[in-house]
């Protein structure tokens, strides 16, 4: 967001223009993989931090690592669960894609055609709505949990605090700055879930967000989500997301105060750090990934809705619609490479990660 000058946002056919291109699908590609990896090795950063506070029970009766069990087999449901969510999206785009566009598309006359055609597409629409609320109570249980979480954290700061006669002021503020950071993650996933419109930017933004938040090599695409204006009611997303990136440095620098302040080699401040360290990055990926899955819904529902309003309502809908469009003119479809690239995230979080918390 540094040159809102030159911000633009976007017509659907660049949209697809942009989607489309080699340098953005690869990029796409690399960010998928990485935030099923990230999250796999979440994961087992709370098995490790399961371990670690086994050590900080025996300096005193705490409840500490039984809360952190039910934590960490908490996240491993919710592991479970963005992985089914990853697959539900991506078979909704390709059934969109290659069923849904190509039969509203097709040029054929007479009612049994037409009454074809909205069959098949009041019948996606129908289990896609489905499957949508699968995602928006998805997103509820994680915005619960990351609240639960930060609880958490917040107590076992104070249990650090007890036991350490320095950094008593930086880790009030470390506590503070993660509750903050919980608090931005969960009103960015509320108001990303509201969002419905026209306006394909969002989709578009979402989209290039996720390559850039989850990617380690350099993006070779062009186009950066910080070029692209999210208009009218959508400006409050964009202000969200900076404030969001405001409190995420926020975060890390007094992660950093509060762990020079303690002596490294005490087994408590160990803790302390990893468990800081792992709720704020796991706040972080849990909203881009969230994030990314509602406004794909988002965008599914508004393109289904403006071609049945189509079908249905043809003289009083004079213009195509640009789904329809689009793939008339050249075969391009919205979705193609986000769906490959949820693809990857499904196939890169191997269900055995989860299997013992059922």
């Amino acid at each position: 967001m540094s040159h809102p000058s030159k911000q633009k946002a976007v017509t659907y056919t660049e949209a697809v223009r942009t989607l489309n291109t080699d340098d953005v699908q690869a990029d796409l590609n690399d960010a998928c993989e990485q935030l099923a990896s990230s999250l796999v090795e979440l994961a087992e950063r709370f098995d490790t931090v399961a371990k670690l506070l086994h050590t900080t029970d025996l300096q005193g009766p705490t409840t500490f690592r039984a809360q952190w069990n039910v934590l960490r087999k908490d996240f491993k449901n919710l592991l479970r669960n963005f992985r089914s969510n990853a697959g539900f999206i991506s078979g909704r785009l390709k059934m969109f894609s290659n069923v849904v566009l190509p039969l509203a598309a097709r040029n054929a006359s007479g009612p049994r055609s037409h009454g074809e055609k909205l069959q098949v597409l009041q019948s996606f629409m129908a289990i896609s709505a489905d499957h949508a609320a699968l995602t928006q109570t998805f997103v509820a249980h994680a915005m619960k949990f990351n609240n639960v979480l930060n609880s958490f954290h917040i107590d076992f700061l104070k249990f650090t605090s007890q036991r350490t006669a320095s950094g008593q002021r930086e880790l009030r503020d470390l506590a503070q700055k993660i509750s903050e950071l919980e608090a931005t993650t969960r009103q960015l996933c509320t108001v990303n879930g509201r969002s419905s419109g026209p306006d394909v930017t969002h989709f578009v933004y979402s989209t290039l967000r996720l390559s850039a938040s989850c990617k380690r090599k350099p993006s070779r695409a062009r186009f950066p989500h910080q070029r692209l204006a999210l208009p009218g009611d959508l400006a409050a997303i964009g202000r969200l997301y900076e404030q969001l990136e405001g409190t995420r440095n926020e975060v890390t620098h007094a992660q950093y105060t509060a762990q020079v302040c303690h002596r490294k080699t005490d087994a408590l401040t160990t803790a302390q750090t990893m468990i800081s360290t792992l709720i704020s990055d796991e706040m972080i990926a849990m909203e881009s990934s969230l994030s990314f899955f509602l406004s794909i819904w988002s965008r599914l529902q508004y393109d289904s809705n403006d071609i049945l309003h189509w079908l249905q309502h043809p003289r009083g809908h004079p213009e195509m619609p640009h789904a329809i469009a689009s793939l008339l003119d050249g075969g391009h479809y919205l979705y193609a490479s986000v769906a490959d690239g949820l693809d990857i995230c499904v196939l890169g979080i191997d269900p055995s990660q989860f299997a013992s918390e059922t």
